[in-house]
């Protein structure tokens, strides 16, 4: 019993980290260019013109849309076309298209939908319950014969956008034009280097500027708090000072160079420079002869009357 609900709670755990790996999967996939008005454009299988919607993988791993839904109208059930399972073509490989054709009947193969795009000026992509995985939109009136919709990179500054493509491209990228790559832009601008030179030392300046304005914010930091330490230690209160007050309280330069100028006269001389000044060395005997009792008066002076 304990080993048949241990499977049952795998199976179960198992399909739900299914459904949302499948739902993510199908995010990857767009709907990528569509031709409303096909005169002379693109055929199909049966030698016919008709619209036509392709769908692209976006993503880097295989995504089977089978199961998945087409609609121009999702409330109705003839405006919806549902994609049949079990034919391999319908796995899109990674970076990968599928084309199907919008001609009205559903009884010619997996990629002729029951609906046509000259109604409502919208076509969805659901998944296997019906909701709406991505969407586009058009007015029917601004559609012109041979003409398609799609994504592609009108502007390098804006990314991908909707609109109008200069060519037809069922089953392949919508990027007709070659790509110019910024570097090869931006030499065209500077063809010298000189601007490139300027804009390197100005991010060397600024990141040595910053080193050093954080080198000194930490160096306050432990200044102040070595003051506070200090002030705790000898009993007093933590006052909090500035780094140029820190500053004044430490020992100058002029200090310093004192002392040292100080001790080095002293390994070199004794005496000192003044020639009124007599240096007295101290003798480390205990006895002296300004202290003997020999050169003591013993006898009183005589007086004179």
């Amino acid at each position: 019993m304990k080993e048949r609900l241990s499977k049952i709670a795998a199976v179960v755990a198992f399909g739900l980290l299914a459904v949302p790996c499948l739902a993510q999967s199908l995010k990857d996939v767009r709907i990528n260019e569509v031709l409303v008005k096909n005169e002379n454009s693109y055929m199909d299988d049966y030698g016919q013109r008709n619209g036509w919607i392709e769908l692209f993988n976006s993503g880097y791993s295989n995504v089977n849309i089978a199961g998945c839904y087409l609609s121009v109208d999702p409330s109705n059930p003839a405006a919806t076309y549902k994609i049949p399972k079990n034919d391999p073509r319908t796995v899109i490989p990674p970076q990968g298209y599928v084309v199907f054709f919008a001609d009205g009947s559903a009884d010619k193969g997996t990629f002729y939908t029951n609906f046509t795009l000259d109604k409502t000026g919208e076509i969805y992509l659901l998944d296997a319950g019906k909701h709406e995985s991505d969407k586009v939109t058009y007015d029917l009136s601004a559609m012109t014969p041979d003409i398609s919709i799609g994504y592609m990179t009108f502007d390098q500054n804006e990314g991908l956008a909707w609109g109008n493509l200069p060519a037809t491209t069922p089953g392949s990228t919508n990027e007709v034009y070659e790509i110019v790559p910024r570097s090869e832009i931006f030499r065209e601008h500077d063809p010298s280097g000189f601007i490139m030179t300027i804009t390197a030392m100005t991010v060397v300046f600024s990141a040595l500027m910053l080193l050093f304005l954080c080198f000194k914010a930490v160096g306050n930091i432990l200044m102040r708090v070595d003051a506070n330490k200090n002030a705790k230690a000898s009993g007093t209160a933590p006052v909090r000072q500035t780094a140029a007050q820190l500053n004044k309280e430490a020992i100058s330069g002029e200090v310093i160079a004192a002392i040292a100028t100080t001790i080095r006269l002293f390994e070199e001389d004794l005496h000192d420079k003044e020639s009124e000044v007599i240096t007295i060395n101290r003798v480390a005997r205990t006895y002296s002869p300004w202290s003997s009792k020999i050169y003591g008066i013993n006898n009183q002076p005589v007086r004179k009357r």
